[in-house]
């Protein structure tokens, strides 16, 4: 398997998996809080379970962006505007893996040790969590600058780069709407919907793309 083809099934794999894990799984195993201390509390009451899903997690979180990094440092190529582009968003990409790591990691001294010190637990998996506005953030803009590298090149279906970068756009946008009371919920899911259907779709066609050079090579 080459790096093409385990980018392509990380991207078409590992996001359905985030959402059945994250927003499924977790709640019907560990069930959901209003805030940080209950939901501290529900953890060291599973922490066997939590700990599974804090493995799980960065199995699934760090294949889909490796994925990226992986498409996208395979079009890097400081001679070009698009391989520039590739190479930026390469680096956006690994920084998303390593914001991964740093946060479900952090979870780890909460389940084991939490219990002796409930405010300090509390405030590290506050922290924990609030990493992912990062991670969101850098999967904005990585969306935004491989979507227009991609479609400079041209070599992957236009609707599936297109779509990674009217994702990424949608995603700076409700950034920018954060401070805004009173927005309906739609405006929150959709951009985010719209992330995991465009990064399993572009990981299709990189794939099949793949084929289709592996076609024409034989014949």
């Amino acid at each position: 398997m080459n790096s093409k083809t385990l980018s392509s099934w990380m991207l078409i794999v590992a996001p359905v998996l985030f959402f059945l894990v994250f927003f499924i799984g977790w709640d019907v195993l560990v069930g959901s809080s209003e805030n940080t201390s209950e939901e501290v509390a529900n953890i060291l009451e599973k922490r066997a379970i939590v700990g599974i899903f804090g493995i799980v997690g960065t199995i699934i979180l760090a294949s889909m962006t490796t994925g990226f990094a992986l498409l996208a440092w395979s079009k890097a190529d400081g001679s070009t505007a698009e391989g520039t582009l590739a190479s930026i968003a390469a680096m956006i990409f690994v920084g998303m893996t390593t914001i991964v790591f740093l946060s479900m990691g952090m979870g780890y001294p909460v389940i084991g040790e939490g219990a002796e010190n409930l405010i300090e637990a509390e405030w590290i998996w506050a922290v924990s969590d609030s990493m992912f506005a990062g991670l969101f953030l850098a999967w904005t803009a990585g969306n935004i600058v491989l979507g227009v590298a991609l479609l400079i090149e041209n070599k992957i279906n236009q609707i599936a780069s297109g779509l990674l970068l009217l994702t990424g756009i949608l995603m700076l946008i409700l950034h920018l709407l954060v401070g805004i009371d009173d927005l309906p919920g739609i405006i929150w899911i959709v951009p985010f919907i719209l992330a995991i259907i465009s990064a399993i779709v572009l990981g299709i066609f990189h794939l099949r793309s793949e084929s289709v050079g592996m076609g024409k090579s034989e014949a």
